[in-house]
């Protein structure tokens, strides 16, 4: 590391190849003397063992992680009656406040854990108000259209818009499930669907299908993966909700600008997509978004560089 300099000694718990090399190498990288030391007895011995100890425990817990994972999806394959267990699993999650600012979030699972790679996010485009059932349809019913035309096209993928998932998770309840359910056969997949519903503490509690729940809290391995599942996917949609809310806060304060409307304000956020690239660029690049004159572009200029513009 260049921020932080090398202590003077560093123990090691055997030999090494060219220590003495080693120890030029360290001690010219960071600008003072520093030796290794392969003590037999003594705190620095302890140390080192402990060390070792310490290590060898984590990579147990490291390789013991895939079979733990592989019997919470056997566990999950066997409560919801899946022919296979389900390495593939996509979840989604609602978040609004007050019906403003709504968006989701869908999260992946690949074989117990997260595939960041392949997290989605979405703004809802067709529901005013507060109406959850009805943007989780919105949702889901973009997914699986991107689905379906992956699969017509040939163009099948392993993860993402291409990848046809083993198990669909929403948070939710069972309302969920049945607003969401007809999809399915509308564009023809055959995919497990379940809501995951929360307690009264917002603890995952059961799984929700048509008709009924699904107890979980009996099976351990089940029971920390849905959770885990819901706890992302919920912190994963909060999160977009928040980024949405600001963007949506600052796209109405551009509206202070002389020369700039509602609509210039919406092109202007969509092009540069971050708050930060939109204040940091200058009066051409302003002026070469579409719907954008030479002149607003100057009054939106001046304003940014104000100590009390944007």
């Amino acid at each position: 590391s260049k921020t932080r300099p090398a202590p003077r000694q560093i123990t090691l718990d055997g030999g090494t190849e060219d220590r003495e090399l080693l120890e030029r190498y360290i001690s010219s990288e960071s600008g003072r003397r520093v030796r290794l030391t392969v003590p037999q007895r003594g705190e620095q011995a302890q140390l080192a063992a402990m060390a070792r100890t310490n290590a060898q425990e984590k990579l147990n817990q490291l390789a013991a992680r895939p079979d733990r994972n592989g019997r919470a999806l056997g566990e999950i394959g066997r409560l919801l009656g899946l022919a296979a267990p389900p390495s593939y699993i996509e979840a989604y999650d609602i978040s609004h406040t007050a019906g403003t600012s709504v968006v989701a979030g869908m999260v992946v699972f690949e074989n117990g854990r997260p595939l960041k790679s392949a997290y989605k996010r979405f703004s809802i485009k067709t529901v005013e108000g507060v109406d959850d059932y009805a943007c989780m349809r919105e949702v889901v019913g973009r997914r699986l259209a991107r689905l379906r035309q992956a699969v017509d096209s040939g163009e099948q993928a392993a993860y993402g818009f291409g990848r046809v998932p083993d198990l669909i998770l929403l948070d939710g309840g069972r309302g969920h499930v049945s607003a969401v359910r007809p999809l399915l056969d509308e564009y023809g997949f055959r995919i497990p669907l379940f809501g995951m519903v929360k307690d009264s503490h917002h603890r995952t509690r059961a799984i929700a299908r048509d008709g009924g729940e699904i107890a979980i809290n009996a099976s351990r391995g089940a029971y920390t993966l849905v959770s885990s599942i819901q706890d992302e996917v919920h912190r994963f949609a909060i999160a977009y909700h928040h980024t949405a809310a600001r963007r949506r806060g600052f796209a109405s304060r551009l509206t202070l600008v002389p020369g700039i409307g509602p609509a210039r304000a919406k092109a202007l956020m969509r092009h540069f997509g971050t708050i930060e690239k939109l204040r940091a660029a200058g009066e051409k690049e302003l002026a070469a978004v579409p719907g954008m004159t030479r002149r607003a572009a100057g009054e939106l200029a001046a304003f940014l560089s104000r100590p009390d513009g944007l």
